[in-house]
């Protein structure tokens, strides 16, 4: 989310900046906790979609947009891109009101919806592998986990800022789930799986160690953990959407699982089954494209614009 690392390459400016930058979140996280969560949450929104496209991620917003609509002229990647920093700055004024979110039901900020193949699923407690994207406000998937009583360790990367790191995560606190380093987490999520806890992640962002996976018609690098941990151990591969109806308003849904009960060491079948997660985040994300966290290098360097797709779903080189 907060990434000044790489920019800064004078080691002696580096924490300087880091607190500089903790300081700032920690002002604006004051104002937001003074405000009704709406209110925050529109407040946050005007204020991004002003100073966002004034950053240096704007170049990627606008390229990853530009990706997702090859046909969109500039005017419409620039509006959509304003939308994406009004989401971000949304969600970052909606983290000092997440206890209420997690509030137990009814809650006047979050809708929670249960496909009937997945009810039983929820129910039961089932260990499962629980997937979103970076839509809306993600934060929220694992607020409508807990709020449904399930035991859940959800897979997190750290920030390089360590000072920022340990104030969102304090904020998370409220979420009660247990969280997990994604730096060779495997190991430690098979436990939690046998031990009958439920495995949340989110695998829509760049993973520079992943597989190639069609994405939005061209081959991006894509971790195949949830796949591969679904299929190991024959858990369900439930996929959660999170939409935003408005400021702090959502809706969660629990789609029905893309697998269940299949157990596979076949890397065929990983891959197919991460290229059908990620058709359906394409969906979600075609739907609500503002609202996609689209701020770092999601597909190779070298990549050409989108192709269609051939016949058969079969995705054409990109380069």
């Amino acid at each position: 989310m907060f990434s000044s690392e790489a920019r800064i390459r004078d080691s002696r400016w580096r924490e300087p900046v880091r607190r500089i930058e903790a300081a700032a979140l920690g002002l604006f996280w004051l104002g937001a906790r003074a405000l009704p969560p709406r209110r925050a949450a529109r407040t946050g929104a005007r204020l991004f979609a002003w100073l966002g496209p004034r950053l240096r991620k704007q170049d990627f917003v606008r390229s990853n947009l530009a990706r997702l609509f090859p046909a969109a002229g500039p005017a419409r990647i620039e509006a959509l891109a304003r939308e994406v920093w009004a989401n971000f700055g949304a969600i970052l004024a909606e983290y000092p009101h997440l206890p209420r979110f997690c509030a137990p039901d009814p809650s006047p900020f979050l809708r929670v919806a249960i496909a009937p193949e997945t009810r039983d699923i929820v129910s039961r407690r089932e260990p499962a592998i629980y997937v979103a994207a970076h839509l809306a406000n993600w934060e929220l998937a694992t607020a409508a986990i807990g709020r449904l009583g399930i035991a859940l360790s959800a897979v997190y990367a750290p920030q390089g800022n360590p000072h920022v790191d340990a104030m969102i995560q304090a904020r998370r606190a409220a979420l009660g789930c247990r969280f997990v380093g994604k730096a060779n987490c495997m190991r430690r999520l098979l436990s939690d799986l046998e031990a009958g806890r439920s495995v949340g992640m989110l695998p829509d962002q760049r993973t520079d160690a992943g597989e190639l996976v069609p994405f939005f018609g061209c081959p991006a690098p894509t971790t195949i953990g949830p796949a591969w941990l679904a299929l190991r151990r024959g858990c369900p591969l439930v996929p959660v959407q999170v939409e935003r109806l408005g400021p702090a308003d959502y809706q969660v849904t629990f789609h029905a699982p893309l697998v269940r009960g299949e157990r596979s060491a076949d890397r065929s079948r990983v891959l197919r089954l991460t290229a059908e997660l990620n058709a359906l985040f394409e969906r979600w994300i075609r739907v609500h494209p503002g609202q996609w966290l689209c701020m770092r290098r999601r597909w190779p360097r070298a990549a050409a614009p989108a192709l269609p797709q051939a016949a058969g779903g079969e995705v054409r080189a990109c380069a």
